[in-house]
């Protein structure tokens, strides 16, 4: 299947190929050895995954070099503050955080919302994420409800990512890390990404009991960032009074799936996942890393453009409406996530989530040509997916094939491989 193992580390990128590139233990630069009684991580979906970002007017730009690399001394560098919901639907300060596998990253317990005192915004290190606005609108039962807010981080990933593998417990299912910005965050085959603030980013750690559904994890994930897109843009047109707009049709705005891990707008990239494993006491721990351009409309486009134009279109004003915020993209990830996730867990299969993906992506009926032996062009055409999480094409022949990534390039559909299927 897609989702391979990857190198004996504790944490790793993975590449294009679907392997996985073993990279530093810690975000410190340190290296570290596996962690009893655990197994290397592994790419969740091996089809490789790219975290993105926006510049202050700019997407975020992606380094061959690596992580930057954080200050060599153990003294704490960042801070983040950190929240739990209640079963009664609060949410409290918690912690301070065991976050011993990131020793440059400090916690403290956030805010205290009953207070007047309390709010953190004229602290340099604190995030001006809502908390409160955040769990307001929050509606799950385990996936977001611990909350760890920064400023700066060196990459929401790997605190998230190394915590977990190091220190099994110390964050529990569910939690989530958001950050303003990130000094190297993580992307395809372990490039950095510098993810200046404009952005929602951050990364979810959520427990996986099935194997074979695993390399799914990456297209729920996808799914809920674009159900969370359009029902923001919902509440925007319903705000600015939209006649005759319906909620829930999922055709708010134009924002798609690009297979295997990202999100497009008008042909224009507007986000993508991030998916890493680590299999320990008969399951897995999935972190999964998001990022979407809210406020950057350079060099190509962002939601909140995107919201303003559909406005526009409806003759309404772009500030009858009040901006996507991404207290309200997150929580309505979350939403969506953690219900699509029972889906996939219950039946242990995609078949049910299938037909809404192919719906929310944008390659049936597209044509693609393979290059074989160096000269041979095949034309296949995509008809969605297989069992396994690949592309599933047929030739004019009806004759059906299961497409790899080669590996070799970075755009997917310029490198593909084909394995006959029986039909």
């Amino acid at each position: 299947g897609p989702a391979t193992i990857g190198a004996a580390s504790r944490f790793s990128a993975p590449d294009a190929s679907g392997g996985s590139v073993s990279r530093r233990a810690s975000a410190s630069g340190r290296g570290g050895g596996v962690a009893p009684a655990r197994v290397s991580t592994r790419d969740t979906g091996g089809r490789g995954a790219a975290k993105i970002s926006g510049t202050s007017g700019a997407m975020m730009t992606e380094s061959g070099e690596g992580g930057a690399d954080v200050p060599a001394d153990d003294a704490a560098t960042w801070t983040v503050r950190a929240w739990r919901q209640t079963e009664g639907g609060d949410f409290a300060p918690w912690g301070p955080v065991p976050l011993d596998a990131t020793p440059e990253v400090t916690s403290i317990p956030g805010g205290d919302p009953s207070r007047d005192d309390a709010d953190d915004a004229d602290d340099a290190d604190a995030s001006t994420f809502d908390a409160s606005a955040y769990y307001s609108r929050l509606r799950t039962r385990r996936d977001g409800r611990a909350l760890l807010t920064a400023r700066e981080l060196p990459s929401t990933q790997c605190l998230i990512g190394d915590n977990a593998a190091t220190s099994p417990g110390s964050l529990p299912p569910g939690a989530v890390c958001v950050a303003d910005a990130q000094a190297s965050g993580k992307g395809r085959g372990g490039n950095a990404w510098t993810s200046p603030p404009g952005c929602l980013m951050f990364s979810l750690l959520t427990r996986h009991r099935e194997g074979r559904t695993l390399p799914f994890i990456q297209y729920v994930a996808t799914m809920a960032a674009v159900d969370a897109v359009q029902e923001s843009a919902d509440d925007a047109l319903v705000a600015a009074g939209a006649k005759g707009h319906r909620k829930g049709t999922g055709s708010a705005v134009d924002a798609k799936i690009k297979w295997p891990n990202d999100l497009y707008s008008g042909g224009l990239k507007i986000g993508g996942v991030l998916c890493t494993s680590t299999y320990s006491d008969g399951g897995f721990d999935v972190v999964v890393g998001v990022g979407i351009n809210l406020d950057n409309a350079e060099p190509t486009t962002c939601v909140n453009d995107i919201v303003r134009n559909r406005l526009e279109r409806e003759g309404l004003p772009s500030s009858s409406a009040a901006p996507v915020s991404r207290e309200r993209l997150l929580a309505g990830f979350m939403n969506r996530f953690e219900a699509m996730c029972a889906v996939l867990d219950a039946d242990d299969s995609f078949d049910a989530l299938e037909g809404a993906y192919l719906r929310q992506w944008l390659h049936t009926d597209q044509e693609v040509t393979l290059e074989e032996d160096g000269v041979r062009k095949v034309k296949l055409v995509v008809k969605g997916i297989t069992g396994t999480g690949y592309l599933l094409a047929t030739d004019s022949r009806g004759t059906r094939y299961e497409l790899h990534p080669d590996g070799n390039s970075l755009d997917f559909f310029k490198g593909l491989v084909r394995k006959k299927l029986l039909n």
